[in-house]
């Protein structure tokens, strides 16, 4: 069943054989020095999405397209890269190793519908030994050859699936398990990005639109009222259908320079501020009410609140709110982080596209001085992240939603990731999904009294 590729050999083998890699970069030091494979299990449960996966190959089955990189030590299949796969297996197979009873409960149901045939034949790759190895696993996450897939590559999957002709929405999102208002709002987002692709003139725009025009489709052109001021409707099809096309077409082409400008739409403007400053612009019909427009004049004439004193207060564009915190250092970084924006938002055009990754590494180290010296900052962000969340409006939440910020983990994920994913963390619009949040937490541990 094996053959021999330079000195590398490709097998297929029960899952039940390998073991978990002690040495994983995914652990950090404290884990990796209890030595005890439970703790390896533990921590990727709790910290790397592992049910998540697991549910996966319970309801897909095990990806034939998986590979794992292993080499023998001691007589030992150890897998250097597809631990959380393998870990994820371990769990559906015994479901008594998962140390809660919550996480059991769900495994236990998860192993009933798992084909654990398929488990017995999983496909491994093994390297003559673990430096070999790691040159191959430093490619596919350090240098990251494999490039993963961008929102747009992800809405196309989305349109070939109905284009393939053997699925509606409803059939797709319930094989797919999505449901069918997002797999309708992913359709709608692809069309109207290739609509407006080929209204825009420069590769700046072209790269504004893939960079922050997404989330601002959503929020102009997906909302309640960029469907009542387009007036379109979408079949189980993904066929996109206006009541009057050439009249869509005239204000679409007005909505453009909201989408491509990376100036005229600010990251925390609430769908009353947009139908103010946007679609009343377009369409006259537009208008706030008198009481909201009321409320709005009220707060404008009441004064702001003082900040910390360290320097001059700073245009507040981060966080979703005007911060007051209590002296020490997360006040001072958090001052500094307003700095650094301010010099950005002046300095745009001259800076380079990944300029926003500087700003999203201080929102790393803002969370560092605000956490106790004794935990981490997953600790921190595990403790306050529900109780922040129900600080924010909707519109925040939906910031958050939109860019991968779901729940604690996933804040986690884009924290400790930046560092080593330029490319995401030069993604200003998740900068700022991530600062809304924060600055939540931070009013809840270090607001000044």
């Amino acid at each position: 069943m094996a053959k021999t590729r330079n000195n590398w050999k490709d097998d297929i083998v029960d899952v039940a054989t390998l073991e978990l890699d002690l040495q994983n970069p995914r652990l950090p030091k404290h884990v990796r020095d209890q030595n005890d494979i439970t703790q390896v299990r533990n921590y990727l449960l709790d910290k790397e999405d592992i049910l998540r996966i697991a549910r996966n190959i319970a309801n897909n089955g095990y990806h034939r397209s998986a590979v794992a990189i292993v080499c023998k030590e001691n007589g030992r299949t150890i897998v250097l890269d597809g631990n959380r796969r393998l870990a994820a297996c371990q769990l559906l197979l015994k479901p008594e190793l998962a140390p809660n009873a919550r996480d059991k409960k769900e495994l236990e149901e998860l192993n009933k519908i798992t084909n654990k045939q398929e488990l017995k034949n999983v496909k491994i790759t093994i390297a003559p030994s673990r430096k070999e190895a790691e040159k191959e696993i430093w490619d596919i996450h350090v240098n990251q050859l494999l490039k993963p897939w961008q929102v747009l590559q992800k809405l196309r999957m989305y349109r070939n699936l109905i284009d393939s002709g053997e699925y509606d929405i409803d059939s797709a999102s319930s094989e797919y398990g999505v449901t069918p208002t997002l797999f309708k709002k992913e359709l709608e987002k692809l069309f109207f990005y290739e609509q407006i692709l080929e209204q825009i003139r420069t590769d700046k725009d072209e790269e504004e639109l893939l960079k922050s025009g997404f989330n601002k489709i959503d929020r102009l052109i997906l909302s309640t009222n960029g469907k009542k001021l387009l007036d379109y409707s979408t079949n189980n099809k993904g066929d996109i259908t206006f009541t009057n096309r050439n009249e869509s077409d005239k204000k679409l082409k007005l909505l453009v320079p909201y989408i491509t400008d990376p100036h005229k739409v600010p990251a925390q403007a609430t769908q009353d501020w947009l139908v103010e400053n946007v679609f009343a612009e377009i369409d006259p019909s537009f208008s706030v009410t008198k009481k909201s427009t009321e409320v709005e004049k009220k707060k404008a004439e009441l004064p702001a609140p003082r900040k910390t004193a360290r320097e001059k207060n700073k245009v507040q564009a981060l966080f979703g709110q005007d911060l007051v915190l209590k002296k020490g250092d997360a006040n001072n970084i958090y001052m500094d982080v307003l700095d650094l924006y301010d010099f950005y938002s002046k300095n745009t055009d001259k800076l380079s596209k990944n300029f926003p990754a500087l700003i999203r590494m201080s929102l790393r180290l803002l969370i560092e001085s605000a956490t106790p010296k004794t935990k981490g900052i997953a600790d921190y962000v595990n403790a306050n992240y529900e109780n922040a969340k129900k600080q924010l409006t909707q519109d925040q939440k939906t910031t958050l939603a939109n860019n991968s910020i779901i729940n604690a983990k996933g804040l986690i994920q884009l924290l400790q990731s930046g560092a080593h994913n330029y490319a995401n963390s030069a993604n200003f619009e998740q900068t700022v999904g991530m600062s809304i949040i924060i600055g939540a937490m931070l009013n809840i541990t270090h607001a000044k009294k």
